[in-house]
């Protein structure tokens, strides 16, 4: 309002003005007064929920950190296995190979010992063959030898009882031969000694 216009108005008309400016300031003070609490209550949430979220800031950062541990033990453990299965890889080569030498091994061994079997009939088949021949020409050997001979050791027995008389006793072999100087049939027969009796 203009003073032109505030002096034109009266005492009471003044004080009413005024009483409502005081109202109207008290009204505003309440009003700041609800809006400073309000704040102040604000400022206070603000300070909980940063104190909480820089908790939760730090769990998350150590949360953080052991996933990228577990990460790296993770990465670290991949690379072992790489590694443990390349070498288990090299490992079933070496088996396979060394598997294959045994059975290289085994089979020579075999082979061997059937070529010794094969020698050793062989040559027990030679022994047995010597011995029967030495057996046959010792046989022969002894057929083959004079009775009489002066260097044959004959057993000589002592005949305790009186001479036996020898019989000649048919033996049931018969043979015809002309006899020497006789031109008919002649009668031969073995006895029970050996000779030859007719």
């Amino acid at each position: 309002m203009a003073d032109k216009e505030l002096r034109k108005l009266n005492r009471r008309e003044l004080l009413k003005m005024l009483l409502v400016q005081c109202e109207e300031t008290e009204r505003l003070q309440q009003e700041s007064d609800e809006i400073r609490e309000q704040f102040d209550t604000m400022a206070e949430s603000y300070e909980r929920l940063k104190k909480k979220l820089d908790l939760k800031d730090a769990r998350l950062n150590a949360k953080d950190a052991q996933i990228a541990e577990l990460k790296q033990q993770i990465e670290d453990m991949k690379k072992s296995k790489a590694i443990e299965l390349e070498e288990a890889g090299s490992i079933a080569e070496a088996a396979i190979r060394i598997n294959g030498v045994f059975e290289a091994a085994q089979r020579a061994a075999e082979q061997y010992l059937m070529n010794v079997r094969e020698l050793s009939e062989r040559e027990a088949a030679k022994e047995s063959g010597k011995k029967k021949l030495r057996a046959h020409t010792a046989v022969k050997a002894e057929e083959n030898q004079i009775p009489f001979e002066p260097g044959r050791i004959s057993g000589i027995r002592k005949k305790s009882g009186p001479p036996r008389t020898r019989q000649v006793v048919s033996m049931g072999l018969q043979s015809k031969t002309p006899a020497e100087g006789s031109e008919g049939s002649h009668l031969m027969m073995p006895a029970a000694s050996g000779d030859v009796h007719g």
